[in-house]
């Protein structure tokens, strides 16, 4: 029974308020300003009002809750990434309770003006659904931190580092060999004059001529 009244219970059970309450909230808004029912825009009027009305209690419980876990007071504990995420949760909850009062506190002006100025009051009417929309978006966002506090699988894959792109070895360039110069012999024949003796005649000789 001690849990079940815990800080930490009591926002779970809470915290869906706002934006279960407010999206309902907004229907009977609408059809009062378009179809000019007072009653039905005082129902959703109402109705945003008592959303705004348990933001203190969510806040409280949800405070109380983070301190638990901060000092370890709630068993099994968080790991790293637990703890960033009640964190950003936190962060979140302190950006949107003050859109949720703006709402509930443009509801009851609405609502006082709807008394008194009935067709005035349905331009307010405009502007608490304005905010009312705004804070269920915020709500939204908020819850979405809070679901990664003790669900793993809800929390965002990790960013993983691009793989490298091997470099292709640089080719070495092919070398061409130079042709090597040969010598060509081409065969000349010339006279060579021959003088008279014992034994020698006149003849030719052959011999190679290098280019």
């Amino acid at each position: 029974m001690d849990t079940l009244f815990s800080p930490a219970h009591l926002h779970v059970a809470l915290n869906h308020v706002p934006i279960i309450g407010l999206s309902v909230a907004c229907l009977p808004i609408l059809i009062g300003i378009l179809f000019h029912s007072r009653g039905a825009l005082a129902s959703g009027l109402l109705a945003v009002i008592l959303c705004a009305c348990t933001m203190p209690a969510v806040m409280q419980t949800g405070g109380a809750a983070y301190d638990a876990f901060m000092d370890g007071s709630i068993q099994p504990g968080l790991d790293e990434a637990g703890r960033t995420a009640l964190r950003q949760h936190a962060h979140r909850a302190d950006i949107t309770a003050p859109l949720v009062y703006a709402a509930g506190i443009l509801a009851l002006l609405a609502l006082l003006t709807l008394i008194k100025f009935p067709r005035q009051a349905a331009w307010i009417g405009w502007a608490v659904l304005l905010g009312c929309t705004i804070s269920i978006g915020l709500s939204i966002w908020t819850a979405e931190a809070g679901g990664w506090i003790r669900h793993p699988e809800f929390r965002p894959a990790p960013k993983s580092a691009p793989t490298p792109i091997p470099s292709a070895p640089m080719a070495s360039p092919a070398i061409t060999p130079l042709p090597i110069p040969t010598a060509s012999v081409a065969p000349s024949v010339f006279q060579v004059p021959m003088g008279t003796g014992a034994g020698m005649g006149s003849g030719s000789v052959a011999s190679p001529t290098t280019n």
